[in-house]
């Protein structure tokens, strides 16, 4: 075989290209000196076309050729190849293929280049094709520069130029002569050898960088094709292009870095032996994927489609960091049906970058109508609201709804109810302000507008199989009595469950009715304080903090849950901890006045936290560095 061929370091780049001059004469001295030792290909006019073929007279050898001729790809992986011959009676006998031909590519465009790159990151991984090393080993590459046409997107695609992969490149001159740059060291060594007088010559100053313009081009840099392909694997457009596509397989078939193949027997007219082929196939054809028993798992031509593009522009880049695609056009260039890579890839990136439009902005603040269905006076200034939603919700105990007066505006109110999924929620209002007096003034049937549910509320799986310590201040308990209600509908899942509720006075409590059934029930253990007012119930008199004399409790299986205002926190929560409740197992209800329910408006900001957001349910270790929630 050929000296340069089987130099082992023959294809490595050189340390310096050097740039020679060579004439149009010398080239095809260069051409036929050439074909003593080689098949030389090139591109040449066959019958009114252009086609890249075997070169048999090097003067019909055409240099600048556009981009529509078929790419190289045959001569390294054809598209029908005898892999070995068999012959059968008494036994198989196995004949191997012949060597391949040592062959010259004489004109290969930089995106042609750059697509055999990608042939060899595919075929020499793992275990390399052994039929495809054979031939690539013995081709020498030598590269043309080209002009690109409306379908070409090299440019797009980093590919209308090369500065590796080839052996020779000649790039044109003006005045018709060209300029040949060595790319590895058995390319200096072709020229060298067969155009000694041109190998002889000092190198030259090498051309400037050459800017191409390309018509057809991205919107994008093609390193963002991947991560906006990871987005879209669900899009209608595969559907709309599947649609169109005829499932002839051209695009694949003519594109240089497709190489997918089938392999078949072909039996002699004999009988008496045959030959094992491959053939290019196509992930295009509708039997490309189908399996023993007739399945085919990409039996829909959108499917197909979104497979090709997600092949050339995500998978071997997510492997390689290469595209699969070199921009050459050729599978625009020839679809009968019209589907080009370039504006279908800008309609995608087009919808990912642009904000999604929104057919009704400021929706998310736009409530919905709930109907009163019931109302009940639990104190002088509270009530009690049963509303039913517009649809069913799921919710924690301490989430809360935004609920709106129309004409007065909306306010936060915590969820009374069970947790239990369903349209009709308890909400409680005190009379204080315009919008809750409104509210007060509204009667069964009557609407009001709905948000929500919003914030993080308690976790029923935390008291789970221990005691349970609910402390309440006041209205704190709208909040914990959700939380009741959702652990007496699982009382036996629960331990020990002791209420301790402070308020002003007995005449401020709420919800007195099921306190007394709580407490007469003997569910709950309940403990009551007031500050003054009348005493019938025999309440202890003073704050909450005297319900914690001689409070017997086992911390260690014990979780607390406090619910009341600030000022209690900083009372209740020393006495806790003295009690040796754990902090992680301590809970709180961080209620502010919550506005926009969404995080945005900053009304509800606690230092670094949005109550909101991130509550108003928050365990004690989360907090405890806020100054303001629980200092002040």
């Amino acid at each position: 075989m050929n000296q340069i061929l089987t130099d082992p370091a023959g294809r490595l780049p050189l340390d310096e290209p050097r740039w020679r001059r060579m004439t149009r004469a010398e080239i095809e001295h260069f051409v036929r000196a050439l074909q003593s030792a080689f098949e030389v290909v090139g591109v040449q006019e066959q019958g009114n076309r252009l086609t890249l073929a075997r070169l048999d007279d090097p003067a019909a050898l055409i240099l600048e050729f556009p981009p529509h001729v078929h790419s190289p790809k045959k001569f390294l992986f054809p598209n029908w190849e005898k892999l070995f011959r068999f012959r059968l009676g008494g036994g198989v006998l196995l004949e191997p293929e012949r060597a391949a031909t040592p062959r010259v590519i004489f004109g290969m465009h930089p995106c042609d280049l750059h697509a055999v790159q990608v042939l060899d990151n595919c075929l020499f991984e793992g275990e390399a094709d052994s039929a495809y090393r054979a031939k690539r080993e013995v081709t020498i590459l030598i590269g043309v520069d080209c002009v690109p046409d409306n379908h070409c997107f090299c440019t797009s695609m980093g590919t209308d130029r090369v500065a590796e992969g080839f052996d020779l490149f000649f790039h044109r001159l003006d005045g018709g002569a060209y300029l040949v740059q060595t790319g590895s060291k058995r390319g200096e060594a072709l020229l060298c050898r067969y155009a000694p007088l041109v190998g002889e010559r000092p190198s030259e100053p090498p051309l400037p960088l050459q800017v191409k313009q390309c018509p057809t081009r991205l919107d994008f840099p093609f390193e963002s094709l991947a991560p906006l392909l990871e987005k879209v694997y669900e899009h209608p457009v595969w559907e709309e292009v599947g649609e169109r596509c005829l499932g002839c397989g051209a695009c694949t078939m003519l594109c240089p870095t497709c190489y997918c193949f089938n392999v078949e027997d072909r039996l002699d007219l004999n009988l008496a032996g045959g030959e094992r082929v491959r053939t290019w196939d196509s992930c295009q054809f509708d039997q490309f994927t189908k399996v023993a028993g007739g399945g085919e798992f990409r039996g829909d031509q959108g499917d197909r489609q979104r497979h090709r593009f997600f092949r050339k522009y995500k998978y071997l880049w997510d492997k390689y960091q290469r595209t699969a695609c070199v921009g050459c056009g050729r599978c625009s260039r020839e679809c009968l049906s019209r589907i080009e890579p370039v504006p279908l890839l800008n309609r995608l990136f087009d919808e990912q970058a642009r904000p999604a439009l929104n057919l009704a902005p400021g929706a998310e603040y736009r409530p919905r109508l709930a109907e009163i269905l019931y109302v009940a006076q639990l104190t002088e200034t509270e009530k009690l609201f049963r509303l039913r939603l517009p649809e069913s919700i799921e919710f924690q105990p301490g989430e809360f709804l935004e609920i709106s007066v129309f004409g007065l505006g909306e306010a936060p109110f915590t969820i009374a109810s069970a947790p239990i999924p369903g349209d009709e929620v308890d909400v409680v209002v005190r009379a204080a302000g315009t919008l809750t007096q409104a509210m007060h003034r509204l009667k069964p049937g009557d609407t009001v507008g709905v948000r929500g549910p919003f914030g993080k509320g308690f976790s029923l799986e935390d008291f789970l199989g221990r005691d349970v310590l609910l402390v309440a201040g006041g209205m704190g308990l709208i909040t914990l009595r959700s939380l009741l209600l959702g652990i007496l509908a699982r009382r036996e899942r629960f331990g020990r469950v002791l209420l301790l509720y402070g308020a002003r006075t007995v005449g401020h409590f709420l919800f007195r009715d099921e306190l007394l059934a709580w407490h007469r029930g003997g569910e709950i253990d309940s403990r009551f304080a007031a500050l003054g007012g009348d005493n019938s119930w025999i309440v202890t008199r003073g704050d909450i903090t005297h319900l914690f004399k001689d409070l017997d409790v086992v911390a260690e299986r014990t979780t607390a849950a406090v619910s009341g205002p600030a000022r209690m926190y900083r009372c209740v929560n020393p006495l806790l901890f003295r009690l040796g409740i754990a902090e992680e197992r301590l809970f709180l209800n961080l209620e502010r006045h919550m506005k926009c329910g969404l995080g945005k408006c900053g009304k509800c900001r606690i230092n670094d936290i949005c109550v909101c957001e991130s509550g108003p349910i928050f365990p004690y270790t989360r907090v405890k560095h806020l100054k303001e929630a629980i200092e002040r």
